[in-house]
Order: C-alpha cells, then sequence, then structure tokens
C-alpha cells in the first residue's frame, strides 16, 4: 500500500514539472517586452548602419576597363581598405553604346538600395536618376562630370572650366601666333563637361586668330576616333590643330599625324594613358591635361564615409585639380 502511495505521489510531480515547463516555453516565444525602449525596428530606415557592417557602396562606371576609370577604380579600392567600405563597381565596357547603357546600370544600382552610391553625372539623364536614388535614401557623389541642379551631394572631379582654360593655353604655347584652323574630337556632344571644356578653351582663345573647323563625336572609342580624324584631314586639309577632349581622342589623332606624316599638325588633348606619354616623348603630342582619376575615386568613397557617419560635408565641389603635360616636364610631373 505504501509503495502505491509513493508512485501516485512520483507520478503527481511529473505532471506538475511537466506543465511548469510547459509554460516555460510559451514565455520563451513570446514577442520581447515592449518595455524595452533601447531597442530600434529592424526596418528603421532612419538609424545609422550598425558599427559592425561595412557600409555598401555602389559606382556606376561608364566605361569599365577603359585605363582612366581603371585609374578611379584604383583609388576606390584603397578608399574602401582605409575605411572598411565595400564598393561595388558597375557598369558597360563598350565605348559605342555606355551612353544608351548607363541609365540602365543605374536603375539596377538603384534597386539594390546600397548606402551610397557614384556615377559619372554630366549626361542629360543623370539628374532624374539621382533624384530617384534620393527618393530611396541613397547618398549620391557625382564623379568626374557633374550635375549641379541635381540632388547630389557633391562633386568631386576636374573643374571644367579651369581643364578646358589649360587646354587653350597649351595650344597656344605649342603655336605662338600662327593663325589656328582647329578640329576637335569629343566622346559626346551631350556630354555637359566636355562642353563647358569646349567654351573655355575657345574663351582662351580669345584675342588669338582661330577658327573652329568642326567637332566630331567618338564615343570614347579609339577605332572611331581614328576614322572620324582621317575624315577630318581629308575635309579640312587646312587644319593645322587638333584638341581631344576624352582619353582615347588625341591618341587617335596621334595615329593619323603619325601614318599620314602631317608633322606641322599640333595635337592638344586630355589624360595621362601610356601611349599618350609615348606620343608626347616622340614629340607627336604637344600637350595633355592631365587629370586625377585616382583620387576622384579615393574622394568620392571618402565623402560617402563621412556624409553616412553624419559628418557634415564641407563644400559641393572638390576639384582635383589638373596638370600640363609636355615633353619638358612628361618624366617628372607625377
Amino acid at each position: 500500500m505504501k509503495k502505491l502511495i509513493a508512485l501516485l505521489m512520483a507520478l503527481c510531480l511529473l505532471l506538475s514539472l511537466a506543465a511548469c515547463a510547459g509554460e516555460t516555453q510559451t514565455d520563451t516565444d513570446a514577442p520581447a517586452a515592449s518595455g524595452n525602449n533601447d531597442a530600434a525596428p529592424a526596418d528603421n530606415a532612419d538609424a545609422p548602419a550598425d558599427s559592425g557592417k561595412p557600409y555598401q557602396l555602389t559606382f556606376v562606371c561608364p566605361i569599365v576597363g577603359l585605363e582612366y576609370w581603371d585609374m578611379c577604380a584604383d583609388g576606390i579600392k584603397a578608399a574602401d581598405a582605409d575605411f572598411g567600405t565595400e564598393t561595388q563597381i558597375v557598369g558597360p565596357s563598350d565605348p559605342a553604346t555606355f551612353v544608351a547603357e548607363v541609365p540602365n546600370y543605374m536603375e539596377a544600382a538603384i534597386a539594390t538600395k546600397p548606402d551610397g552610391l557614384m556615377a559619372y553625372s554630366g549626361l542629360d539623364y543623370m539628374p532624374p536618376l539621382i533624384e530617384k536614388a534620393d527618393n530611396e535614401g541613397i547618398a549620391f557623389i557625382a564623379i568626374d562630370s557633374d550635375a549641379p541642379e541635381s540632388k547630389r551631394l557633391a562633386y568631386v572631379g576636374t573643374d571644367p572650366y579651369n581643364a578646358g582654360y589649360a587646354s587653350g593655353l597649351a595650344l597656344l604655347d605649342a603655336c605662338g601666333d600662327e593663325p589656328l584652323k582647329i578640329g576637335i574630337l569629343c566622346s559626346g556632344l551631350s556630354s555637359e563637361k566636355e562642353m563647358a571644356e569646349v567654351d573655355a578653351f575657345k574663351e582662351a582663345l580669345e584675342g588669338h586668330d582661330y577658327e573652329i573647323l568642326t567637332m566630331e563625336e567618338t564615343q570614347a572609342d579609339l577605332a572611331t576616333g581614328v576614322t572620324k580624324m582621317q575624315a577630318m584631314v581629308q575635309t579640312y586639309p587646312e587644319m593645322n590643330a587638333v584638341l581631344g577632349t576624352s582619353a582615347y581622342d588625341v591618341q587617335a589623332a596621334a595615329k593619323i599625324k603619325v601614318e599620314m606624316g602631317l608633322d606641322d599638325m599640333v595635337l592638344i588633348g586630355y589624360d595621362d594613358q601610356e601611349e599618350t606619354l609615348n606620343y608626347i616623348r616622340e614629340g607627336v603630342i604637344n600637350g595633355i591635361i592631365v587629370q586625377d582619376p585616382y583620387n576622384m575615386g579615393y574622394m568620392g568613397v571618402k565623402l560617402l564615409k563621412d556624409y553616412l557617419d553624419g559628418k557634415p560635408l564641407e563644400q559641393e565641389v572638390y576639384d582635383t585639380g589638373t596638370i600640363t603635360v609636355t615633353a619638358e616636364n612628361v618624366d617628372s610631373y607625377r
């Protein structure tokens, strides 16, 4: 009888423990108490990024693989290493179609909702895309080419007026008082930056005897530039000077100058690609305006990091400067 009573008491104790365990499990699955004021909702867009998670940035590059933009990408990678950010570089690789393709890459980048976005911005369709990024809460920095009337936070790159004026002075230094019959190769007539440079170039030539014979688009493509340069020489045999406003334009002009023996033609261009520097050493190209794409990429990342950290940007335009390179300083300008 005592054994039976002991067995019944043990059974009751086990049932009681099981009930308590069930209540404890229910409490564990319940939502956290509403009295915890330190907890922020997971979807709070206004909350700062988790200090343990790097900012996710995107650079929409106009032409991936072009030497000039590779230097910009190198600056971005260096900044990522220094500031702990992570930047994805996306964009078209075909110079002939980049103007049409960049909007697609911008739309795709905005859809991923990175913390910050950078892009070449001096194209007609960019301001609405920048506004779309702003509406999504994405911080935006214009790189190399500006959209000053847009909602971009800042522009990092060459001041187009200063660069264009310097190109005009370089041409005058090479030609002296000789009357100038000028052809211009540019990547695109829709590039606000390049057109601003051309306007400043003309301003530098004021008071000098000059005429702009033609301005041709190359889409920043070397082969296209060669074809356009050859046609310009044939159409305007009086042409004695050429300005190339994008990296491959002056190289294209140099190739035709060598092939056709145009020894007296003066060539002025932009950007210090190695082949361009070699043409300067050989006396084929007279001068170039060197920009600083590495610093553009580096500063773009730094400014986005500062802004996302809550630090106010000190200005809207960050001029990365230019250097005029000729045969006199081609091996020492850096």
